[in-house]
């Protein structure tokens, strides 16, 4: 007899998670073993497979990070037998098959020489082309002979089944894996690949971004990579650029240029309370590449035309040196929650970013956080920074670890975010910090990239502090990740070279991905207009496209 623990989140997230011991009926105080916010009611009817699933795992091919020999101990179906890695977590174990599959339960039977806590990730590949977390297991207390089972609801259809342990009670080890599902294999369907690119404006020189003020005019403003915003107004683009700095933007390089605009929250009136016209009050943020090579963080202010900008009103209050000329990062945000300015900085290109990564004494490979529009000057510190009272770190650092996080967004209803990081010779990562977050997390660049780890310096991977992605994609799918925008708690993303286009979304404990846009042309980001309409910036052809969902393709 098999006496099952059925173990689900309170929030009833996808998918379940039973703990199973084959013991007599006093293993039931196992139960103790899971914390968080997971609870378990206790049963003794014996575990049955369901009729219409088999054990895929012969169907697959099978690799491990380490020990890679001997990884078939974990699926021959011997419980005496075993896979070790023969070190500490992390280390991975992944199942490719060559068709794609349908699963509904996975079963992870534990080898471990004393009883401690684990901690495991589920991820799938699917036929949007990326890997996505299904599923994270965290600081379960096992030990030998436990099984970890689950329930995958509804069934995926994938090709790849990745298992990720990030913390382990010693060596990491398996008895046995398997991965339940359907026998015969199936046709990728594809469904969500049907959306289109329809032209709304062109003649741009290399767009960047496309971006609303907010304000209830219908204006979209787009950034072009030489040093110019330009101004779409009524499906027209205005010959007179909103603002050209062109003469002080360094653009030569691939990824050096102008970066980015973002308009206050309150932009949409004056500090009186007036509206927008008529007002030189108004004002805006930017980012670019100055003519040394640094970003530079300026705020610039409203002529009396709202269609344009005074160019010689600049304000810089912040200047990140580059030792190079890529990663520079330079995507600029307003929190929704809080009112402050969170900017991207990349790692900054080269040799050294390994360890520019990893030090918090300097502004690189970082997310920042900033007040600035209060009366302080240049910029105040919000007094919850999580480094805001550190010794030999900067105030100003809300996140580390990101190689190029390109088109970072915020959910504008919950303020969750949603970071894409572009990656180096793997992969490609969209990662996410919820609004709840007291901030300084590590995401991990330049010990992991995406769900991969490659040991650098003198960190190693099992550092517990890493916090890794939700989804990513390898090189033989794409080259570079452009963010993003969220619309309905949905973070829409785009890969630069193939212009594949996603909708990521949350779905409980894990995530699904689903492929808008197969392939079309570089896209360096997506956004919205006010009311929410999606658009895709076409970088190398100078258009802007709206995204048309099926339901409203024309016949």
């Amino acid at each position: 007899m098999t006496y099952q623990a059925n173990c689900e989140s309170d929030s009833h997230q996808t998918g379940k998670m039973n703990i199973m011991r084959k013991v007599p009926s006093v293993g039931i105080v196992l139960l103790a073993f899971l914390l968080g916010t997971i609870s378990c009611t206790a049963t003794t009817e014996p575990t049955q497979d369901s009729p219409a699933s088999v054990n895929l795992v012969n169907r697959g091919n099978v690799s491990a990070s380490v020990e890679e020999e001997s990884i078939q101990q974990a699926f021959d179906g011997d419980l005496e037998t075993m896979w070790v890695a023969k070190s500490p977590a992390p280390t991975w174990v992944v199942i490719e098959f060559e068709e794609f599959r349908t699963v509904d339960r996975i079963e992870l039977i534990i080898s471990q020489n004393q009883p401690g806590p684990t901690t495991h990730e589920i991820w799938y590949g699917d036929d949007t082309y990326t890997s996505t977390l299904y599923r994270r297991l965290a600081n379960v207390q096992t030990e030998d002979g436990h099984t970890l089972e689950v329930i995958v609801d509804p069934p995926h259809e994938v090709n790849k089944v990745y298992i990720l342990t990030t913390q382990s009670h010693g060596w990491a080890a398996w008895r046995e894996i398997r991965i339940w599902g359907l026998e015969d294999a199936i046709e990728p369907r594809h469904q969500e690949a049907e959306w289109q690119l329809q032209e709304v404006a062109s003649g741009l020189e290399m767009p960047i971004q496309i971006t609303h003020a907010g304000d209830g005019s219908g204006r979209l403003f787009v950034v072009e990579k030489v040093g110019r915003i330009r101004l779409i107004k009524n499906g027209t683009i205005n010959k007179t650029p909103f603002l050209d700095i062109t003469h002080r933007v360094l653009s030569v390089a691939a990824e050096q240029g102008f970066f980015n605009l973002v308009f206050p929250p309150n932009h949409a009136m004056s500090k009186s309370g007036e509206s927008p016209a008529g007002t030189h009050r108004q004002h805006f943020y930017a980012s670019y590449t100055n003519l040394d090579g640094d970003t530079v963080i300026s705020r610039f202010t409203m002529t009396g035309d709202p269609d344009q900008a005074d160019p010689d009103s600049e304000e810089i209050f912040l200047v990140i040196d580059q030792p190079e000329r890529s990663h520079n990062g330079g995507t600029i945000a307003f929190g929704p929650n809080d009112g402050y300015l969170y900017i991207g900085s990349g790692d900054g290109g080269g040799t050294i970013p390994e360890v520019l990564a990893q030090d918090a004494g300097n502004l690189l490979s970082k997310i920042l956080r900033i007040d600035v529009e209060s009366d302080v000057k240049p910029y105040g510190i919000p007094p919850d920074n999580p480094f805001a009272t550190s010794p030999g770190m900067y105030p100003e650092i809300w996140a580390q670890g990101l190689r190029n996080p390109w088109g970072f967004a915020f959910d504008s209803q919950t303020g969750d975010l949603y970071i894409s990081d572009v990656g180096q010779s793997s992969r490609e990562e969209v990662n996410f910090q919820s609004a709840d977050s007291p901030g300084g997390e590590h995401y991990g660049w330049p010990i992991w990239e995406g769900n991969f780890c490659h040991e650098v310096l003198s960190v190693n991977c099992a550092n517990d502090g890493f916090v890794l992605p939700v989804t990513n994609y390898d090189h033989s799918q794409g080259c570079a990740i452009a963010g993003g925008v969220v619309r309905n708690s949905v973070f829409y993303y785009a890969d630069f070279c193939r212009g594949r286009i996603w909708a990521l979304q949350r779905q409980g404990e894990g995530w699904k991905n689903r492929l808008l846009i197969e392939d079309s042309v570089p896209i360096s980001s997506i956004g919205t207009n006010e009311q929410g309409d999606l658009y895709a910036v076409g970088h190398l052809d100078g258009i802007i496209y709206a995204l048309i969902p099926p339901a409203e393709k024309s016949e």
